[in-house]
């Protein structure tokens, strides 16, 4: 008869079956636990220089989430060397830099220069300018297609819609065809274009005009083919929120201008009848609001964020978009707080969005002060029920103070740090 000693079988024996069941232990847990790794990036539209210029803050997402008050950032200057960059394109001393976005890889960043009409495209890793375009006088946004083969620009200030072909293996941008919209006014009041929403088979892009309506291009013919309109009564001036979730669309209507100082509407848009067009049905809105930020989070929910009345309303697109609830963000971390654009870390957990100045640069009408915050700085956004909620929970300031005179003549310190564009990339 062979004695069997328990205590030294329960030594390797409950290891093995931990192991066994997937539940793991020490270094292991951790390692299934992880998150992945991650960056914020934030622009600060405030001049870095007396000729303009603007700061890029890039911060560790995990470090930004557990301590946004202490977070290091990463300061790069968007004034010298990107100048050099845009010199053969023209138009100057790039200035106001306002809107970004990421290829579908991470590896590039397309960079909007409001005030100038400057694209330049960075290297993410090494964040360095590597191409420039001018779209003209004004460059609102530039929004990358899928398929990593084109970038769709807004020109609003000539109500021109600009396709640049992106080759990043090579750096080289250039730009292939141009679409005068002044020619849709008979149809649409006013059609200079806010921003252009690319959909997930880089083939159409949806058009947001200042006055209001929809246009659809077929971005892959040349010219760009004009697939059809919405007219204003069916879509509200001036939005720019776009997020794609499975085959819908979700477009916003947005404030901050002389004709719409206020403005908050949200829109389904079924893109799997393109390219036959369809009226885009509203899901939700408000009165007196302010609607830019729009984010999807887990592929379910909606937050569509109201810089204005300091909001983010919550729509269930698995539930027929019925709203889900509304987040309050003003209480004790901001009593202004003013969110304007957003975007979420890799798992959802969390929401960084971009808090406005007290002396908003671009977006706010003066009556209204639709875009002016207390607190600018990237807002940390704690997601709560899978995406169903969530709680403003800490914020990284971004602080730029300049001297100026008051109405007295006397000296003063102004706070003109203003961030705008956010974006998270995935490491």
């Amino acid at each position: 008869m062979i004695a069997i000693d328990r205590c030294r079988i329960s030594i390797w024996i409950f290891p093995l079956l931990f192991l066994l069941l997937g539940i793991g232990t020490g270094p292991a847990l951790a390692q299934q636990a992880a998150a992945p790794a991650y960056e914020v990036w934030a622009l600060d539209q405030s001049d870095s220089s007396k000729d303009g210029g603007g700061t890029l803050y890039i911060y560790d997402g995990a470090a930004l989430a557990a301590d946004a008050k202490s977070a290091k950032a990463e300061a790069v200057d968007l004034g010298d060397k990107f100048a050099e960059a845009c010199k053969e394109a023209g138009g100057g001393y790039p200035k106001r830099p306002h809107m970004l976005f990421f290829t579908k890889d991470g590896k590039y960043a397309l960079l909007s220069y409001v005030a100038t009409g400057h694209v330049a495209f960075i290297d993410a890793a090494s964040r360095k300018p590597v191409g420039c375009v001018s779209l003209g006088k004004n460059a609102h946004a530039a929004w990358p297609t899928a398929n990593m083969k084109m970038a769709i620009g807004a020109n609003i200030a000539e109500k021109k819609l600009v396709r640049i072909k992106t080759d990043y293996a090579n750096n080289k941008f250039t730009i292939t065809d141009t679409v005068a919209l002044g020619a849709l006014e008979p149809i649409l009041p006013d059609a200079a274009p806010i921003c252009p929403i690319t959909e997930n088979t880089s083939q159409f892009v949806f058009v947001t005009p200042r006055g209001g309506g929809l246009a659809v291009y077929d971005i892959t013919t040349t010219p760009m083919f004009l697939n059809g309109t919405i007219p204003p009564a069916a879509v509200r001036p001036a939005g720019c929120g776009g997020v794609q979730i499975g085959a819908t669309m979700y477009l916003n209507s947005g404030g901050g201008w002389p004709a719409t100082p206020l403005n908050h509407d949200v829109y389904a848009f079924g893109v799997g009848a393109l390219p036959q067009m369809t009226v885009p049905t509203r899901i939700g809105g408000r009165d007196g609001g302010d609607s830019h930020g729009m984010v999807g989070i887990g592929g379910k929910y909606l937050w569509s964020g109201d810089r204005h009345l300091n909001l983010i309303d919550v729509y269930d697109t698995s539930n027929g978009n019925i709203k889900a609830g509304t987040i309050t963000l003003a209480g004790d971390v901001s009593s202004d707080p003013a969110p304007d654009l957003m975007d979420a870390a890799p798992d959802g957990s969390y929401v960084f969005v971009a808090l406005r100045g007290p002396n908003p640069l671009t977006g706010n009408h003066k009556d209204a002060n639709n875009a002016v915050g207390s607190t600018p700085g990237v807002g940390v956004i704690k997601v709560e029920g899978g995406g169903k909620s969530g709680k403003l929970v800490s914020i990284a300031p971004i602080s730029r103070l300049v001297e100026e005179k008051d109405k007295d003549g006397n000296m003063v310190k102004k706070e003109k740090g203003d961030p705008h564009g956010i974006q998270v990339r995935k490491k």
